[in-house]
């Protein structure tokens, strides 16, 4: 099985990781869902679960 990357180096280690979708809670019970690279594409929804909670 192979690294994520296959170098000898750890610069990549290092990197800032990003994820492309984030959530918020507006504060008021409901949750914003958003792709961070498409200001267009979001979802706004009263009910939430963590993905590992579907497994």
């Amino acid at each position: 099985m192979t690294e994520k990357y296959d170098t000898d180096n750890n610069r990549d280690e290092d990197a800032l990781q990003t994820e492309r979708y984030a959530a918020v809670s507006d504060g008021a019970g409901e949750m914003v869902v958003y792709d961070t690279e498409n200001t267009d594409a979001w979802l706004k929804s009263d009910a939430a679960v963590e993905v590992a909670e579907m497994a």
